[in-house]
């Protein structure tokens, strides 16, 4: 094999590894299964109901991260957002799960999806879906996000 017959060889290898890699990280759902209303609505009650524990930014503080990597890698990662729906409805807020409507819950879910890079599109959020977390996000908060106005 010559010399030009290897760089040839290695190139289109070191070009397959970068094309498989990149569709690798880009099997997001696009856009995800909620709208902007609902995640308007659920940064609303975010602010009044989970902000205190979690963060204005979803950064954590003495609560769990809510947006970034660590989540997007976490367990609710690799759960379908009806047990993210079902965990925050049956223990959020902290001791007194159950307590908001369930639209509300509906909404921070729609919330926490679009603040972790998910893109808001015209079918509704439902507590039921069985579509996994990290197919819809990319753990990678849109420019912006934490500071947008909830009234647009």
């Amino acid at each position: 094999m010559t010399s030009l017959e290897k760089f040839l060889a290695t190139f289109v290898g070191v070009v397959a590894t970068g094309l498989c890699a990149a569709s690798a990280s880009a099997q997001t759902i696009s856009p995800a299964p909620f709208t902007q209303a609902q995640s308007d609505a659920g940064r609303k009650n975010y602010t009044e109901s989970c902000a205190s524990c979690h963060g204005n930014s979803l950064e954590g503080g003495g609560a769990p991260v809510l947006a970034g990597k660590e989540f997007a890698d976490g367990t609710f990662g690799k759960r379908p957002v009806a047990q993210l729906y079902n965990f925050i409805h049956n223990s959020m807020p902290f001791c007194q799960g159950g307590s908001l409507a369930t639209d509300a819950y509906v909404d921070i879910v729609a919330f926490i999806l679009q603040a972790n890079g998910a893109k808001p599109g015209d079918t509704p959020l439902t507590a039921t879906i069985d579509v996994k977390v990290g197919d819809l996000v990319t753990g990678d908060m849109p420019a912006g996000f934490v500071n947008s106005s909830t009234s647009k």
